[in-house]
């Protein structure tokens, strides 16, 4: 959207039981004569030897190596990409704006555009009147409300002073409506004796609160050439 200059609109244990077999067999007479005499002289009750207690296991006293902890690295903060510098010779003022957005210089009749192919864009004019005469901000805000208001069929929601560089001026707020879709306006005015600058950004009335402060970091490091 391009606008004339002077009106500015992304977390087992196995028990494993080894059985012996044996093969039985029928003793012979005599062996079993043999053991009929030496019966008188068996015990009668089998001596059993005492089965020795089992002593308890000694208990360890020595304490496990400390598990070594590793060290986390701390999270290296990223290093935010500088704002680029735009000096308009034809306007003659300088002004930084975001990486990545698009610069077009203007011309006579075209503002200088700023944007990053998408809402929001910002727009740079300059004007002048005769010598001999000077710009009334008062006047100016009173014909711009209502080319807002007439254009964009627009409601102001703000109007205050501001200062920059040394430049008094106002910087109007509205909502309105551009091919359809609901668009939240702002426009800066800057006035010192003949010269008058317009810085506008048209950004998406749902992204009001963010393009606010984006456009007041931007208009903030406007300066005079």
């Amino acid at each position: 959207m391009i606008r004339q200059r002077g009106i500015l609109a992304l977390f087992v244990v196995a028990i494993v039981v080894a059985a012996c077999g044996s093969e039985s067999t029928t003793p012979s007479a005599s062996t079993a004569q043999a053991d009929v005499s030496l019966a008188p002289f068996a015990s009668s009750s089998p001596s059993t030897a005492p089965t020795p207690s089992p002593k308890p296991l000694a208990t360890s006293t020595a304490k496990p190596a400390p598990t070594a902890v590793p060290t986390a690295s701390p999270t290296p903060t990223p290093t935010p990409t500088p704002w680029l510098t735009y000096k308009s010779k034809r306007n003659r003022y300088s002004i930084k704006y975001p990486p990545g957005w698009v610069v077009t210089p203007g011309t006579a009749d075209i503002s200088d555009q700023f944007d990053g192919f998408d809402y929001p864009y910002v727009y740079v004019s300059r004007d002048t009147v005769p010598t001999g005469s000077y710009v009334s901000v008062s006047k100016t805000v009173t014909h711009d409300i209502a080319y807002w208001k007439s254009h964009f069929k627009a409601t102001l929601t703000s109007n205050k002073a501001v200062k920059i560089a040394g430049w008094s001026g106002r910087l109007l707020t509205f909502r309105g409506t551009d091919d359809g879709r609901t668009i939240f306006f702002q426009h800066l005015i800057l006035a010192k004796g003949r010269v008058a600058y317009f810085l506008d950004m048209y950004g998406k009335n749902e992204a009001a609160v963010a393009d606010r402060a984006l456009f007041k970091r931007i208009y903030t490091t406007w300066r005079p050439t």
